[in-house]
């Protein structure tokens, strides 16, 4: 009997994945490279760098991420490997990443994969871990098998994705086609960047103007921005993060649970600030280190490019 192994990408889908009755194994593969660094060095040195930005983030990945790699690799002995991944930019981080080392390891001799951005018993889609197991198991039969053109976009986005010089990857968000989703993705990995005028990046705009609408909860400020932005959905994680980048820029005050704009805030709503040259950045986006008061790399996303400023 043919060995079968599914890959997911968190534990929501596996969950469910595991009461569909199909064939086969599963396989959890689940760090969020949509945050932190990234860079082009060996597992070693990237699960230290890893480790260590979870570290700053209150959460412990102590020899998980070279377990969830030890489980992928093993995995690629089976005769069929299905990746479970949809749309969005956490998703199309791991796919990539994930691609990148399958082939540097071997091929399968089969590998598959399931991939949507919508369903239609699911108003507002986020991901493969809405779907109730006969649902997952109805995709089953849709699984598409990755051609080599798949596997060159993921490597080459992958190399362009940890470099320090982000400029090739607008010119690879106008090209990638055989991964459906990989240019959004990436174009929306871009509006993470700065933008030329407020220094703010897309969450964090979008935070800050749901919090001066009177959207000071948690849970209305999750479902708000999920509600117009489908290809990176909001996570817990990212907004408490979001929000504490917007307090240290002197954006918003109050309590955790109940934050408020200041009015630098408003003024950097309203495009008279710069929070970059008016109080500094200090994060990462892939392998790009943005710090200090300018220049940086910013994405003006009306003229579809990067500029520093």
């Amino acid at each position: 009997m043919d060995r079968i192994v599914h890959i997911t990408n968190g534990d929501a889908t596996a969950d469910q994945l595991s009461l569909a009755e199909l064939p086969g194994d599963i396989v959890v593969w689940a760090d969020a490279l949509d945050q932190g660094p990234l860079l082009p060095v060996d597992d070693a040195a990237h699960y230290t760098q890893r480790e260590a930005f979870w570290a700053t983030r209150g959460g412990s990945k102590a020899g998980q991420l070279a377990q969830w790699d030890k489980d992928v690799d093993a995995a690629l002995s089976a005769d069929e490997v299905i990746l479970w991944f949809e749309h969005d930019l956490f998703d199309q981080w791991a796919l990539i990443r994930l691609l990148s080392r399958i082939a540097r390891k071997g091929l399968p001799q089969t590998l598959t994969i399931v991939s949507i951005d919508r369903h239609p018993a699911i108003p507002t889609f986020l991901g493969l871990g809405q779907l109730a197991p006969e649902q997952l198991a109805a995709l089953w039969p849709q699984r598409a098998p990755l051609s080599r053109d798949s596997i060159d976009e993921a490597i080459t986005t992958w190399i362009a994705l940890t470099s320090a010089d982000p400029r090739g990857l607008p010119f690879l968000a106008r090209r990638v086609k055989a991964l459906p989703f990989l240019a959004g993705a990436i174009e929306r990995h871009l509006e993470e960047f700065p933008d030329p005028t407020s220094g703010m990046s897309r969450t964090e705009r979008q935070v800050l103007a749901a919090i001066a609408r009177g959207e000071g909860q948690e849970q209305a400020l999750l479902l708000a921005s999920q509600a117009i932005d489908p290809r990176y959905p909001m996570t817990d994680i990212v907004m408490r993060t979001t929000i504490e980048a917007l307090r240290t820029a002197g954006f918003v005050e109050g309590a955790a649970g109940s934050p408020a704009v200041t009015p630098l805030g408003r003024q950097a709503l309203a495009g008279a600030v710069d929070r970059v040259h008016e109080v500094g950045i200090d994060t990462w986006r892939g392998g790009v280190r943005l710090s200090g008061r300018g220049p940086v790399w910013r994405w003006d996303s009306s003229q579809r490019k990067l500029v520093e400023k």
